[in-house]
């Protein structure tokens, strides 16, 4: 049985990471300490960098978990966001959308949960494997 288990990609934090790092250095250039010919702004400067340096922390952190942050078993659909599983049974429908770079699978429930979504684009596993992995458990639901 196939399982899809998610987690935030690598080399896309990873990047996301390098380059809020390099956004910092308008942060410097802000704050004078990279001479740029213009008044220094300290406190903007210096939020700036702040605020980037967070960004990267993050990123980071995402980039080096281990943490799954979705799953699709026999069980049903897990996200860290929703914490209970979904169980097949209470799944109506599937949609798979995909806006820009976004690619999210909605799902319709029958009961007060509504709808859910997982959006893929910065997992390790896709769209097409979160579907793949419905198509398995749930045939009548995939196109």
């Amino acid at each position: 049985m196939m399982v899809y288990e998610a987690r935030w990609s690598r080399p896309v934090h990873l990047g996301l990471a390098a380059a809020t790092l390099a956004l910092s250095v308008l942060g410097f250039a802000a704050a004078g300490i990279i001479p740029t010919g213009s008044e220094p702004q300290p406190a903007v400067g210096w939020a700036i960098v702040a605020g980037c340096i967070a960004a990267a922390g993050i990123f980071l952190l995402r980039a080096f978990s281990q943490v799954p942050q979705a799953r699709v078993d026999q069980h049903g659909i897990w996200t860290r966001k929703l914490g209970k599983p979904v169980a097949w049974r209470d799944i109506s429908r599937v949609s798979p959308m995909r806006a820009g770079i976004q690619q999210i699978v909605r799902f319709e429930t029958a009961g007060a949960r509504g709808t859910f979504g997982i959006n893929t684009t910065f997992y390790d596993r896709g769209m097409r494997q979160l579907l793949a992995a419905v198509r398995e458990f749930r045939p009548d639901l995939a196109s």
